[in-house]
């Protein structure tokens, strides 16, 4: 989903909507799932240039995504959706005033856990331990981890507190590079992956697959090719109004309801429950791993 909380944000969006042979694109892609350049050329009667540039604006506009596939004429580019649905938030309300205050969370960085293979954890240099043996999730090492996956479980985070004597958050967010953790690789793999603060549902992340169509940006040259690659960016906001994943209400729980206050700990829990009603693991990719070469973001905005 494409959510914009300010209309004004949408230029690259309308641009991209704005041309017969671009919808047409976007038409195709609804009715027959992942095609490829070509075909698309050979469609709307256009050179291969002409069809690269209109691709690169949805592109860019994040209504389609790109993988590459190998076949018998080489490599080719593969399209498909990467967004049900659009939503224009014209009635938002201007963001407040506040301090904020950001933290990066390494992802070997939990204080707590329960993990069940197939699982493990990675530095940039070599795996911790061995390939799923929930136990070297315990190894000193995962201090140093830029990954970790586990079929189904949960860590949990110990997030720094900012917050001053007397000061009240107005909204935290966290941002995470996630995909699932299918056995061997699948791209189709469904996995509902939960979150939660002190204890308290902040709503369920469905992740489509595990990406393995092509290598992570950031990812060692050395990260084997039949493992996950790269996730999707997950933004969680909670705040006044409930949680909320892009956009889209996923828990009535409100920044009031997590006893957030000076002193107190914020416990961050990414989990993905054997009951769930799919149960595809989750990959948590984090500094040196992926496309974002980054941890967990943390970020308050206080009053």
């Amino acid at each position: 989903m494409i959510y914009l909380k300010d209309f004004k944000q949408g230029r690259i969006l309308y641009e991209a909507l704005d041309s017969e042979v671009r919808l047409g694109i976007l038409d195709e892609l609804l009715q027959k799932g992942e095609l490829n350049l070509a075909y698309f050329a050979k469609r709307f009667n256009v050179s291969n240039g002409a069809i690269t540039a209109h691709i690169k604006k949805l592109h860019a506009a994040g209504l389609i995504d790109i993988s590459t596939s190998s076949g018998i004429r080489g490599t080719q580019k593969i399209c498909s959706l990467a967004t049900d649905k659009i939503v224009i938030d014209f009635l938002s309300r201007p963001p407040e005033e506040g301090r904020v205050e950001s933290v990066h969370i390494d992802v070997g960085h939990y204080v707590d856990y329960d993990v069940h293979p197939t699982c493990g954890l990675a530095t940039d240099e070599h795996v911790v331990g061995r390939f799923d043996d929930p136990a070297c999730f315990s190894y000193p090492e995962r201090f140093r981890a830029g990954i970790l996956w586990f079929a189904s479980g949960y860590v949990e985070y110990l997030v720094p507190n900012y917050l001053e004597e007397g000061e009240h958050p107005r909204e935290l967010q966290f941002s995470m590079e996630l995909a699932s953790e299918a056995p061997g690789y699948a791209a189709y793999y469904p996995s509902d992956i939960s979150f939660s603060v002190n204890g308290k549902d902040l709503g369920v992340y469905r992740s489509k697959g595990e990406y393995n169509d092509r290598a992570g940006t950031v990812s060692p040259s050395w990260w084997f090719g039949n493992l996950g690659q790269y996730g999707r960016k997950v933004v969680l906001t909670v705040n006044e109004d409930g949680a909320f994943l892009g956009g889209v209400k996923t828990s009535e729980t409100r920044i009031g309801d997590l006893g957030l206050k000076a002193g107190a700990q914020i416990r961050f829990r990414i989990a993905v429950p054997e009951t769930a009603e799919h149960c595809g693991g989750v990959t948590i990719f984090g500094k040196g791993f992926g496309d974002y070469d980054e941890g967990i973001v943390c970020s308050f905005i206080c009053k």
